[in-house]
Protein backbone atom coordinates (compact mmCIF):
# COMPACT_ATOMS: atom_id res chain seq x y z
CA UNK A 1 0.00 0.00 0.00
CA UNK A 2 3.09 2.39 0.86
CA UNK A 3 4.50 1.92 -2.30
CA UNK A 4 1.70 2.33 -4.43
CA UNK A 5 0.72 5.99 -2.62
CA UNK A 6 4.25 6.40 -3.65
CA UNK A 7 3.96 5.86 -6.74
CA UNK A 8 0.56 7.87 -7.38
CA UNK A 9 2.27 11.04 -5.55
CA UNK A 10 5.45 10.83 -8.02
CA UNK A 11 2.90 10.35 -11.12
CA UNK A 12 1.48 13.43 -9.93
CA UNK A 13 4.25 15.34 -9.21
CA UNK A 14 4.28 15.23 -5.85
CA UNK A 15 6.76 13.73 -3.36
CA UNK A 16 5.94 11.88 -0.22
CA UNK A 17 5.79 14.82 1.62
CA UNK A 18 2.81 16.26 -0.56
CA UNK A 19 5.15 19.11 -1.31
CA UNK A 20 4.74 20.00 -5.11
CA UNK A 21 7.80 18.68 -7.53
CA UNK A 22 10.32 21.47 -9.06
CA UNK A 23 9.24 23.86 -11.60
CA UNK A 24 10.01 22.42 -14.91
CA UNK A 25 12.55 24.87 -16.67
CA UNK A 26 12.27 25.37 -20.30
CA UNK A 27 15.04 27.36 -22.57
CA UNK A 28 13.39 29.90 -24.34
CA UNK A 29 16.63 31.68 -26.86
CA UNK A 30 16.30 35.16 -26.09
CA UNK A 31 14.16 35.85 -23.32
CA UNK A 32 15.62 37.41 -20.70
CA UNK A 33 18.67 35.39 -18.65
CA UNK A 34 17.50 33.31 -15.46
CA UNK A 35 14.55 31.23 -14.70
CA UNK A 36 11.53 32.83 -13.73
CA UNK A 37 7.71 32.50 -14.43
CA UNK A 38 6.32 34.68 -17.51
CA UNK A 39 6.44 38.28 -17.07
CA UNK A 40 4.26 40.75 -18.64
CA UNK A 41 6.43 40.52 -22.26
CA UNK A 42 5.28 36.74 -22.64
CA UNK A 43 2.94 36.45 -25.82
CA UNK A 44 -0.74 34.81 -25.41
CA UNK A 45 0.47 31.49 -27.34
CA UNK A 46 3.59 31.35 -24.81
CA UNK A 47 1.05 31.75 -21.82
CA UNK A 48 -1.28 28.83 -22.99
CA UNK A 49 2.08 26.54 -23.74
CA UNK A 50 2.81 26.94 -20.10
CA UNK A 51 -0.26 26.92 -18.68
CA UNK A 52 -1.19 22.70 -20.48
CA UNK A 53 2.21 22.01 -18.78
CA UNK A 54 1.66 22.99 -15.70
CA UNK A 55 -1.66 21.41 -15.77
CA UNK A 56 -0.64 17.77 -17.32
CA UNK A 57 2.51 17.72 -15.42
CA UNK A 58 1.20 19.46 -12.03
CA UNK A 59 4.34 21.52 -11.16
CA UNK A 60 5.29 25.10 -12.26
CA UNK A 61 6.62 25.97 -15.37
CA UNK A 62 9.33 28.44 -15.68
CA UNK A 63 11.13 29.99 -18.78
CA UNK A 64 15.08 30.25 -18.87
CA UNK A 65 16.32 32.61 -20.81
CA UNK A 66 19.73 32.18 -22.89
CA UNK A 67 21.57 33.84 -25.93
CA UNK A 68 22.08 30.96 -28.38
CA UNK A 69 21.08 27.48 -28.83
CA UNK A 70 24.83 26.64 -28.13
CA UNK A 71 24.32 28.07 -24.72
CA UNK A 72 21.01 26.81 -24.26
CA UNK A 73 22.75 22.76 -24.83
CA UNK A 74 25.20 23.73 -22.58
CA UNK A 75 22.87 24.49 -19.94
CA UNK A 76 20.56 21.38 -20.61
CA UNK A 77 23.61 19.41 -19.80
CA UNK A 78 24.64 21.16 -16.90
CA UNK A 79 20.91 20.53 -15.69
CA UNK A 80 20.57 24.23 -15.49
CA UNK A 81 17.25 23.55 -18.02
CA UNK A 82 14.79 20.50 -18.18
CA UNK A 83 14.29 21.04 -21.59
CA UNK A 84 15.46 23.13 -24.95
CA UNK A 85 14.99 23.44 -28.61
CA UNK A 86 19.10 22.59 -30.16
CA UNK A 87 19.91 22.18 -33.81
CA UNK A 88 22.10 20.04 -34.96
CA UNK A 89 25.41 22.40 -34.20
CA UNK A 90 24.06 23.21 -30.70
CA UNK A 91 23.77 19.33 -30.08
CA UNK A 92 26.91 18.07 -31.12
CA UNK A 93 28.95 19.22 -28.03
CA UNK A 94 26.45 17.98 -25.58
CA UNK A 95 24.87 14.71 -27.27
CA UNK A 96 27.18 12.36 -24.51
CA UNK A 97 24.49 14.08 -21.67
CA UNK A 98 21.48 14.88 -24.19
CA UNK A 99 19.13 13.51 -26.32
CA UNK A 100 16.15 14.40 -29.24
CA UNK A 101 12.77 13.78 -27.44
CA UNK A 102 10.59 15.68 -30.38
CA UNK A 103 10.17 16.89 -33.67
CA UNK A 104 8.12 18.67 -35.67
CA UNK A 105 6.55 17.49 -39.12
CA UNK A 106 5.54 20.14 -41.43
CA UNK A 107 2.05 20.29 -43.26
CA UNK A 108 3.74 18.95 -46.56
CA UNK A 109 7.00 16.87 -45.32
CA UNK A 110 6.48 13.37 -44.58
CA UNK A 111 7.47 11.37 -41.40
CA UNK A 112 11.23 11.08 -40.97
CA UNK A 113 10.88 7.47 -42.06
CA UNK A 114 13.51 5.28 -42.86
CA UNK A 115 15.73 5.33 -46.38
CA UNK A 116 17.46 2.75 -48.33
CA UNK A 117 20.15 3.57 -50.67
CA UNK A 118 20.98 0.76 -52.45
CA UNK A 119 23.10 -0.10 -55.62
CA UNK A 120 23.98 -3.51 -57.36
CA UNK A 121 26.19 -5.99 -55.04
CA UNK A 122 28.65 -5.76 -57.97
CA UNK A 123 29.01 -2.34 -57.54
CA UNK A 124 32.24 -0.56 -56.17
CA UNK A 125 30.23 2.05 -53.93
CA UNK A 126 30.81 1.69 -50.65
CA UNK A 127 29.56 5.39 -49.88
CA UNK A 128 27.53 8.22 -50.46
CA UNK A 129 30.73 10.23 -52.12
CA UNK A 130 31.15 7.50 -54.11
CA UNK A 131 27.62 7.86 -56.12
CA UNK A 132 28.90 11.25 -57.30
CA UNK A 133 27.92 12.23 -60.96
CA UNK A 134 26.14 9.13 -60.96
CA UNK A 135 22.76 8.14 -61.67
CA UNK A 136 20.13 7.73 -58.87
CA UNK A 137 16.96 6.37 -58.90
CA UNK A 138 13.55 7.58 -56.85
CA UNK A 139 10.26 5.31 -56.59
CA UNK A 140 7.88 8.57 -56.88
CA UNK A 141 7.54 12.57 -56.48
CA UNK A 142 5.66 12.25 -52.95
CA UNK A 143 7.17 13.48 -50.01
CA UNK A 144 8.13 10.03 -48.56
CA UNK A 145 9.83 9.21 -52.15
CA UNK A 146 11.49 11.84 -53.10
CA UNK A 147 11.88 15.01 -50.60
CA UNK A 148 13.05 12.64 -47.66
CA UNK A 149 15.52 10.63 -49.98
CA UNK A 150 16.97 13.30 -51.19
CA UNK A 151 17.29 14.75 -47.85
CA UNK A 152 19.17 11.53 -46.29
CA UNK A 153 21.36 12.02 -49.56
CA UNK A 154 21.82 16.12 -48.91
CA UNK A 155 22.42 15.48 -45.68
CA UNK A 156 25.27 13.50 -46.43
CA UNK A 157 26.98 15.61 -49.17
CA UNK A 158 25.30 14.38 -52.18
CA UNK A 159 23.10 17.44 -52.55
CA UNK A 160 21.11 18.50 -56.02
CA UNK A 161 24.02 18.47 -58.89
CA UNK A 162 25.78 15.90 -57.36
CA UNK A 163 23.93 13.32 -59.11
CA UNK A 164 21.70 12.56 -62.08
CA UNK A 165 18.03 12.24 -60.68
CA UNK A 166 15.66 9.64 -62.25
CA UNK A 167 11.99 9.78 -61.12
CA UNK A 168 10.00 6.34 -61.24
CA UNK A 169 6.26 6.18 -60.80
CA UNK A 170 6.59 2.73 -59.27
CA UNK A 171 8.78 1.42 -57.12
CA UNK A 172 9.16 -1.98 -58.62
CA UNK A 173 9.91 -0.80 -61.85
CA UNK A 174 12.76 1.58 -60.41
CA UNK A 175 14.73 -1.87 -58.87
CA UNK A 176 14.20 -3.66 -62.01
CA UNK A 177 15.90 -0.67 -63.47
CA UNK A 178 18.94 -0.93 -61.12
CA UNK A 179 18.98 -4.69 -61.84
CA UNK A 180 19.30 -4.04 -65.12
CA UNK A 181 21.79 -1.87 -65.09
CA UNK A 182 19.80 1.37 -66.37
CA UNK A 183 20.74 3.58 -63.07
CA UNK A 184 23.06 3.23 -60.52
CA UNK A 185 21.83 3.41 -57.09
CA UNK A 186 18.46 3.42 -55.91
CA UNK A 187 17.13 5.37 -52.81
CA UNK A 188 13.71 4.36 -51.36
CA UNK A 189 11.96 4.45 -48.11
CA UNK A 190 11.40 1.54 -45.87
CA UNK A 191 7.95 0.19 -47.15
CA UNK A 192 9.33 0.77 -50.74
CA UNK A 193 12.30 -1.59 -50.26
CA UNK A 194 10.75 -3.95 -47.69
CA UNK A 195 7.88 -4.36 -50.27
CA UNK A 196 10.52 -5.48 -52.55
CA UNK A 197 13.16 -6.97 -50.48
CA UNK A 198 11.20 -8.55 -47.46
CA UNK A 199 12.77 -11.97 -46.72
CA UNK A 200 9.16 -14.15 -46.01
CA UNK A 201 11.21 -17.24 -44.70
CA UNK A 202 15.14 -17.82 -43.46
CA UNK A 203 15.11 -20.85 -45.48
CA UNK A 204 13.89 -18.60 -48.84
CA UNK A 205 16.50 -17.04 -51.04
CA UNK A 206 17.06 -13.57 -49.68
CA UNK A 207 15.05 -11.30 -52.43
CA UNK A 208 17.67 -8.77 -52.92
CA UNK A 209 21.02 -10.78 -52.27
CA UNK A 210 21.91 -8.98 -55.88
CA UNK A 211 21.29 -5.71 -54.27
CA UNK A 212 23.65 -4.21 -51.18
CA UNK A 213 22.45 -1.50 -48.65
CA UNK A 214 25.26 1.50 -48.72
CA UNK A 215 23.07 3.69 -46.21
CA UNK A 216 20.36 3.08 -44.66
CA UNK A 217 19.29 6.16 -42.41
CA UNK A 218 16.32 8.72 -41.34
CA UNK A 219 16.76 12.49 -42.50
CA UNK A 220 18.46 14.27 -39.94
CA UNK A 221 15.91 16.93 -37.95
CA UNK A 222 16.90 20.24 -38.36
CA UNK A 223 15.88 21.04 -34.58
CA UNK A 224 14.84 19.26 -32.10
CA UNK A 225 12.80 19.44 -28.53
CA UNK A 226 15.57 18.03 -26.18
CA UNK A 227 16.07 16.70 -22.67
CA UNK A 228 19.03 15.20 -21.00
CA UNK A 229 19.30 11.31 -21.39
CA UNK A 230 18.97 10.94 -17.46
CA UNK A 231 15.55 12.06 -17.68
CA UNK A 232 12.95 9.73 -15.27
CA UNK A 233 11.31 7.97 -18.17
CA UNK A 234 7.86 8.60 -16.55
CA UNK A 235 8.38 11.84 -17.61
CA UNK A 236 10.16 11.65 -20.79
CA UNK A 237 6.46 9.54 -21.59
CA UNK A 238 4.55 12.10 -20.03
CA UNK A 239 6.28 14.73 -21.71
CA UNK A 240 5.68 12.55 -25.35
CA UNK A 241 2.23 12.28 -24.93
CA UNK A 242 1.05 15.92 -23.63
CA UNK A 243 2.72 16.95 -27.13
CA UNK A 244 1.87 14.48 -29.85
CA UNK A 245 -2.12 16.05 -29.63
CA UNK A 246 -1.33 19.62 -28.54
CA UNK A 247 -2.42 20.66 -32.19
CA UNK A 248 -6.23 19.50 -31.47
CA UNK A 249 -5.90 20.16 -27.95
CA UNK A 250 -4.23 23.29 -27.57
CA UNK A 251 -3.82 25.18 -30.46
CA UNK A 252 -2.94 28.13 -29.30
CA UNK A 253 -0.04 26.54 -27.16
CA UNK A 254 1.31 24.78 -29.99
CA UNK A 255 1.70 27.99 -32.23
CA UNK A 256 4.57 28.57 -29.41
CA UNK A 257 5.32 25.13 -28.81
CA UNK A 258 6.91 24.07 -32.45
CA UNK A 259 10.02 26.90 -32.24
CA UNK A 260 8.74 28.81 -34.92
CA UNK A 261 8.85 25.55 -37.21
CA UNK A 262 6.73 26.49 -40.38
CA UNK A 263 3.53 25.28 -41.45
CA UNK A 264 3.99 22.84 -38.61
CA UNK A 265 1.26 20.15 -38.65
CA UNK A 266 1.71 18.16 -35.76
CA UNK A 267 4.71 16.78 -33.16
CA UNK A 268 6.54 13.31 -33.46
CA UNK A 269 8.47 11.46 -31.64
CA UNK A 270 12.11 11.50 -32.27
CA UNK A 271 15.21 9.58 -31.80
CA UNK A 272 17.93 10.13 -29.39
CA UNK A 273 20.05 10.87 -32.25
CA UNK A 274 17.47 12.28 -34.49
CA UNK A 275 20.25 15.85 -35.11
CA UNK A 276 22.97 13.76 -35.61
CA UNK A 277 23.65 11.45 -39.04
CA UNK A 278 23.81 8.58 -37.88
CA UNK A 279 22.88 5.64 -39.83
CA UNK A 280 20.00 2.51 -39.04
CA UNK A 281 20.85 -1.00 -39.02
Amino acid sequence: MICWIVGLAAAFGLTATGVQAEPFRLAVVGAPAGCSSLGADASPAERAYHAHLAKRLDREIQRCGYASPEAAGAGLAQGSVDAAWLDPVAFAPVQSRVRALLTVRGANEANRIPITVAVRAADPARDLASLKGRRIGFGGRSPAALAAPQAVLADRGLTAGRFSPIVYADGDVLLSDLRAGRIDAAAVHAAAWQRVCRMVSPKAPQPCADLRVVVKARPRAAQAFSVRRDIPDELRYRLIGIHLPLHLEAPAAFTFAVNGARTAAEFQPAEADALTLATLK
